[in-house]
């Protein structure tokens, strides 16, 4: 039987010579920085360096209880993959460990790079396979946060994860990104985000999967300041925005498991997002000062002669800015705004509709009402019900 796991982006077909019974266990050894290596020292030197690394890897496993595992299968570019199998899984586990030990010295020996290798614990059942070989890969996946050249066992990484402790809250590095990114320094940007990943990476209970969570939103943290483009209520245009940065090169970044390569990535995206930055005009300072007033004083009696009046620019001035920069009026404007925090409180609050109506600016709840439905095409009591939280729902 042949099993097809994926094993870092990969579909690998994995020859399972155990049976229907026993236990598998995978290790999976993979060379550190190999990307920013190849891209330093040629393809030559990295189609050498591959081939003796994986001729000491065949060699480690055909000297090392040869009846326990089956072949040695290589996952492209830069990795390979062992499974053993037996029926003692104590037994089992040491064999993994001592041979993942083992791999790692031989290949730095053979080869003078670092490897990296995750190991299994051991697993029965029809899947076993394609089980291991996950917890393989979430194993080796701990290198991102805890540094390469190392042996990481998925059983010791989750343990040391499920310490219990407080919810990690992340260094912030918005406001120094948004300076390097308004102007135009994108070699300043890579460094700000790679000393970030350097220090988050130490907090506790940070995973792989959450400190790529938290580089992702910087990413578009980065691309929403870069992006001019705004929605008839402020919010951000994403599709003008996605369309100079597809997302889907967001989504590679969930593959990197090397911090290395995680740099690499940056320092190929971010110029990119800085070099789609323009400086604002005049006219868009001016606008930025008109949105940021109504943005603070929505819930006001709010007219246009009354912004006008507090931002010192003539009303005329400010509906021209609004038709030509947003393709929209301000009251129009103000709707949006009023509706977008409208249909928050409605969600996250248990306030009467005539006081979500009265703090987002509106005496008069029918004329609330009114409005909402047409802007969401639902009441705003239908909204609530849509959206109504266990704890919304028990208080009404």
């Amino acid at each position: 039987m042949r099993h097809h796991p994926t094993v870092l982006g990969q579909s690998i077909a994995v020859p399972d010579q155990a049976g229907d019974e026993g236990h598998v266990l995978v290790v999976l050894a993979d060379v550190d920085d190999f990307e920013v290596s190849r891209l330093s020292l040629g393809d030559e030197w990295a189609s050498g360096m591959l081939e003796a690394a994986a001729d000491a890897v065949e060699r480690c496993a055909a000297g090392y209880a040869p009846e326990r595992h089956g072949a040695v299968v290589a996952v492209p570019p830069d990795a390979w993959m062992v499974t053993f199998h037996g029926d003692d899984a104590t037994e089992l586990r040491a064999t993994g460990r001592r041979f993942a030990a083992l791999v790692r010295d031989r290949v730095q020996a053979a080869c003078g790079v670092a490897v990296t290798v995750g190991i299994s614990r051991p697993q029965t059942g029809p899947a076993r396979v394609e089980a291991a070989t996950a917890e393989a890969v979430a194993a080796l996946d701990h290198k991102l946060i805890s540094g390469g050249d190392a042996v990481y066992d998925v059983a010791e990484v989750r343990a040391a994860r499920s310490g219990g402790g407080a919810v990690p809250v992340p260094d912030r590095v918005e406001e120094r990104l948004a300076r390097c990114v308004r102007r135009g320094d994108a070699t300043g940007a890579v460094a700000t985000l790679r000393s970030w990943i350097e220090r988050v990476s130490a907090v506790d209970g940070v995973t792989p999967d959450v400190l790529r969570e938290w580089l992702a939103a910087e990413v578009l943290y980065a691309l929403e300041v870069a992006g001019q483009r705004r929605l008839s209520d402020g919010s951000t245009d994403w599709i003008a925005a996605c369309s100079r940065l597809p997302l889907n090169e967001v989504v590679e970044m969930y593959d990197i498991h090397d911090r290395s390569y995680l740099v690499l990535w940056l320092e190929q995206l971010l110029p990119r997002i800085v070099a789609s930055h323009t400086a604002p005009s005049p006219a868009r300072h001016v606008l930025a000062v008109v949105e940021r007033y109504i943005q603070e004083h929505y819930a006001d009696d709010l007219r246009l002669v009354t912004v006008s009046e507090a931002v010192f620019v003539s009303p005329y001035y400010i509906s021209h800015l609004f038709q030509r920069e947003l393709g929209t009026t301000f009251l129009k404007y103000l709707t949006a705004v009023r509706m977008r925090h409208g249909r928050r409180l409605l969600a996250e609050t248990d306030l009467p509709v005539e006081l979500v109506a009265e703090q987002v600016g509106y005496q008069a709840p029918k004329r609330f009402r009114e409005l909402f439905k047409r802007t969401f095409h639902v009441t705003p009591s239908e909204y609530r019900r849509q959206v109504a939280t266990p704890v919304l729902r028990a208080v009404g």
